[in-house]
């Protein structure tokens, strides 16, 4: 298969001083005497990404992401590796780059076909399309340091892609447009841009998993995974959870606990409290867990009309166990429920707090058992995938995640009639009238 972006060994160190007057200092002191500290932003990062393949790149602030992309695009030099792009490359990466801020719309269309080696001529016939596209009415008439960055992403966006690149690369400056244009230039992309090489970087979890056909995953500079959209981003958020709650056992001076020597391990369930027969119960692997982990969910079941099954219809009766093992008591506790599609999208979810449901605290020490019930709504028949989530306190904004289980029940969704979107939400009632204009008296 034909590669149209080949990173190779890729390294990016850069020196950071303490203040501007340290530059000065190294570069004219007598003993070569150090005044800076290196920062590396990307080691040894190798990928390929074939021709018309579009590649998402995730991760953190601060993992490598526009360091990475300003490598491939040119921006900058690497430290070590190197990276062979074949074919043109457009790159929406920082809102202003490539335009003259005291040019109007117009003339800047211009200005970036010109860049672009074409001519009046080829520039003339792609304007409409671009000034439609773009939808920012009388302003393509104004100095484009008088639009807002909303404005500006849309121009910039419509200009390089009505261009068509061989490779279009897109950072997290689409994020400052609306929603509907966020939705209208992933459409676009996706359908009117097959033939072409695109790497996405965003936050947007749903615009990822939908659009590549591939994702990796940076940390502190370097690929920690790279394959299919569903597994990396599950991933990611696994990390970012744990990330964000974990902490060291000893250093919880409030904890009732005597100290612990690790975090809680997976112990095998009591016999006492196995639940009636014909139950499933389905290891959770460690690796699918993030969180705080001072609670960690062990194992799961799903019973749908009281039987054990995976294939579910609308108004179906769905119960979820799950038994728990507590480091400490947790109160007040909050359990929750997501399904998610293929792609990672969230379908359908909800907690014991939003529900307005008041449950007991986990039990340091012992194997919780939590069961809980809901109705299967009506939904587009599919595959979908179980997270189930335990959090502690009694908001439903600011709360802390002690553990989420990613996908690990599967589900078979069946429809029983056609359905137009994924969750049908039918019409109450129907007023017809015809309205008659009054006569002038």
């Amino acid at each position: 298969m034909e590669k149209a972006i080949e990173v190779c060994n890729l390294g990016k160190t850069y020196k950071l001083y303490n203040c501007p007057q340290d530059r000065i200092r190294e570069l004219f002191s007598l003993r070569r005497r150090s005044c800076h500290t290196n920062y590396r932003a990307l080691h040894n990062v190798t990928f390929s990404v074939a021709r018309g393949e579009t590649l998402g790149i995730i991760g953190c602030n601060g993992a490598g992401k526009s360091t990475l992309l300003k490598l491939i695009t040119g921006v900058i030099t690497p430290t070590d590796g190197y990276v062979r792009t074949h074919g043109n490359v457009s790159a929406l990466l920082e809102l202003g780059t490539g335009f003259n801020p005291e040019y109007n719309g117009y003339e800047n269309i211009f200005l970036n076909g010109s860049m672009r080696g074409l001519g009046d001529y080829e520039i003339k016939e792609k304007l409409d399309n671009i000034i439609c596209f773009a939808d920012i009415g009388n302003y393509i008439n104004q100095p484009v340091k008088t639009y807002s960055s909303g404005m500006f992403a849309r121009l910039a966006f419509s200009v390089m892609v009505h261009f068509r690149p061989d490779i279009l690369i897109v950072d997290e400056a689409l994020s400052v447009g609306d929603v509907f244009f966020q939705q209208k230039c992933n459409t676009y992309m996706k359908e009117q841009m097959q033939d072409v090489t695109k790497l996405l970087v965003t936050h947007d979890m749903n615009s990822i998993a939908n659009m590549a056909d591939r994702v990796i995953l940076l940390d502190h500079g370097e690929i920690i995974q790279e394959g299919k959209p569903l597994e990396v981003i599950e991933n990611y958020l696994k990390r970012m959870h744990t990330s964000l709650f974990a902490k060291k056992w000893d250093d919880d001076k409030n904890s009732p606990v005597p100290e612990m020597e690790s975090r809680p391990t997976f112990r095998s369930p009591a016999p006492e409290l196995m639940p009636s027969e014909g139950v499933n119960w389905i290891a959770v692997n460690s690796e699918d867990i993030g969180g705080a982990g001072e609670a960690l969910i062990t194992e799961a079941y799903l019973k749908i009309n009281d039987t054990d099954g995976n294939v579910v219809k609308p108004g179906d009766h769905m119960e979820i166990g799950i038994r728990v093992n507590a480091n400490r008591k947790i109160s007040p506790l909050i359990v929750g429920y997501m399904f998610k599609d293929k792609f990672g999208n969230q379908i359908i979810g909800e907690n014991t707090l939003g529900s307005g449901i008041s449950i007991p605290p986990l039990e340091y020490g012992k194997n919780n058992l939590i069961r809980f019930h809901l109705e299967w709504p009506e939904i587009k028949e599919g595959d979908y995938f179980l997270t189930v989530g335990l959090g502690e306190g009694n908001d439903q904004m600011i709360h802390k995640i002690q553990c989420w289980a990613h996908n690990i029940i599967h589900v078979e969704a069946i429809a029983l009639k056609p359905m137009h979107a994924i969750i049908n939400n039918p019409i109450l009632s129907l007023d017809l009238g015809i309205e008659t204009a009054k006569e002038n008296e």
